[in-house]
């Protein structure tokens, strides 16, 4: 993103400063440990641990949210090839980790309310495909919350895996027995430049998990089941410590930021926020559902005001040229979001100034 282009740039990451860093980083000169699960990186996974109420056990950190992912999928689907029945209306990363993983997309619609899938509408979705399925992978839309519990429910009732996808949503999750994938991107609530967190009250499964990070090592140079190298450096995981020294306050000013764009569009005619909009958890994007019309002009118009949008998910996976090839069921709800959703300017430090711009700019556009 150009920030210098726009009044009013879309994201500007906040990370810990240096000063904040620095007595971690004095830590690993006086350990000469930087990666292979060195001192700073265990002490943070007991921190996230401590965090969502699990064991450190439950917990496995990965060096970026979409590695996390791909090892989730491929610890599923046990090496073999099939389906990943998965929403199109999600970021380009999780087809990808999915492809990763030696499975195919297959893509279903969400649903009209949450704009995710729907566990019920899964199950019966699955009864058709037959046994070529590896794994289904809900996504967080936009860090939303989800119904954890549902989808133990639908792993355990089918037997087919399920890993969840909430890059964004480390202030929504709920840890349960299939695992979790957070994204520390820059970009994401609680970031610290690039590293992944999964989540998973099976210790077995996690185990699994921790394992695939090493190369599939399992306390000795052999690699007796599938992996790569997916572990999270020292230098990442001191940026982690200072992020949640500060994620109190970090959090705060996020939902303020929303409480600030809830005050200022809720009587804007035709707008209609994104699910899980509300100013109770922190989100890295604000995103609102325009009136039906022409996106790319809604685009160019809010630029032209210095003022940066963007869609963050595109027009669904589908619509990429990368994944045009995937079988699919009907789309309709995913095409309707792919021409009306919009992402506004979200970061810590926008003022309610910046946000009357832009609502005014909205509200002569629409």
């Amino acid at each position: 993103m150009d920030v210098d282009k726009f009044d009013i740039p879309l994201m500007r990451p906040r990370l810990p400063n240096a000063e904040a860093v620095v007595p971690y980083l004095s830590e690993i000169d006086i350990n000469q440990w930087y990666s292979n699960y060195g001192p700073l990186e265990q002490r943070l996974r007991s921190r996230f641990a401590n965090m969502f109420s699990v064991g450190p056990e439950n917990v496995v950190l990965t060096a970026n949210g979409t590695l996390g992912l791909t090892m989730a999928l491929r610890e599923a689907a046990k090496g073999l090839r099939g389906l990943c029945v998965m929403p199109s209306f999600t970021f380009a990363a999780s087809a990808h980790a999915a492809v990763a993983a030696g499975l195919t997309p297959h893509f279903v619609d969400v649903d009209p309310v949450s704009w995710g899938l729907d566990p019920d509408n899964v199950r019966q979705y699955l009864a058709g495909l037959g046994e070529n399925v590896r794994a289904v992978l809900p996504v967080s839309p936009f860090g939303a919350p989800l119904n954890v519990a549902a989808w133990d429910k639908i792993e355990l009732e089918t037997g087919v895996p399920v890993i969840i996808d909430a890059a964004a949503g480390i202030d929504t999750i709920t840890p349960g027995r299939c695992p979790t994938i957070v994204s520390l991107h820059a970009t994401k609530p609680l970031g610290i430049g690039e590293g992944g967190l999964i989540i998973c009250e099976d210790v077995d499964r996690a185990r699994e998990l921790f394992f695939h990070t090493n190369f599939g090592f399992r306390g000795r140079r052999s690699a007796e089941s599938m992996g790569f190298n997916g572990k999270l450096s020292e230098y990442s995981a001191a940026v982690g410590h200072a992020a949640l020294d500060q994620w109190e306050r970090t959090r705060r000013q996020n939902i303020d930021c929303s409480v600030l764009y809830a005050e200022a569009l809720q009587e804007l005619d035709g707008i209609v926020f994104a699910p899980g909009s509300d100013a109770t958890f922190a989100k890295s994007t604000f995103n609102i559902l325009l009136p039906e019309g022409n996106l790319d002009d809604a685009i160019t118009f809010m630029n032209a005001q210095g003022i940066e949008v963007r869609q963050w998910w595109s027009k669904g996976c589908h619509r990429e040229p990368a994944f045009e090839n995937c079988s699919s069921g009907e789309l309709p709800v995913t095409e309707k979001l792919g021409r009306r959703v919009l992402g506004l300017p979200f970061f810590s430090g926008l003022t309610a100034q910046e946000i009357g711009r832009v609502r005014s700019s909205l509200e002569s556009f629409i």
